[in-house]
This record gives structure tokens, C-alpha cells and sequence, in this order.
């Protein structure tokens, strides 16, 4: 969910942070227009936020992770030569 920045205007939290409401807290539940952005999520009525992430506290923007950077999960990056030489027919 956090991998991709909140599209919403009002709220703009960056990937690798929660929600945040208009006052400036952290979002009981993230933004629709977010979580429809992760395909398993798209037909969910709401998706609350973590307890970890401290809903109803002062937002605050968190730091990305390493793992944030690193390809997405699934993706596989091949060095180097022609990739569909790396393909097991």
C-alpha cells in the first residue's frame, strides 16, 4: 500500500508513509483513491491503517526504506547480454 504516493491532493503523503488527514494526522484508514493503486485491494470498501502506524497521532513524514528503493517484488533485473538468451525454453 505505502509503495505508492497518496494521490490524493489534500493529504500528498509520500510512498513509504501513511495517510494524513486535513489537521495534520495520521489517517485512520488510507485514502480510497490510494489502495484502488494495489490491484488486490481495488474492491475493498476501506483498508485501515496499521495500529503500528499510530493512527490519530501527529503525522509525520517517515523515512524510506532500502527496500523501498530495491526492485518490486516479482521483477527480476538480468545484467548484462540479451534477456531472452536468459529465457529457459
Amino acid at each position: 500500500m505505502e509503495a505508492h504516493d497518496c494521490p490524493m491532493t489534500s493529504c500528498a503523503a509520500p510512498a513509504g508513509s501513511p495517510c494524513r488527514t486535513g489537521r495534520g494526522k495520521v489517517a485512520v484508514q488510507y485514502h480510497t483513491a490510494r489502495f484502488r493503486l494495489v490491484p488486490a485491494l481495488a474492491k475493498a470498501l476501506n483498508v485501515p491503517t496499521p495500529a503500528l502506524r499510530k493512527p490519530g497521532t501527529a503525522w509525520a513524514q517517515l523515512l524510506r526504506s532500502a527496500a523501498a528503493e530495491a526492485e518490486p517484488a516479482g521483477h527480476a533485473r538480468i545484467a548484462g547480454g540479451d534477456w531472452q538468451e536468459s529465457l529457459i525454453e
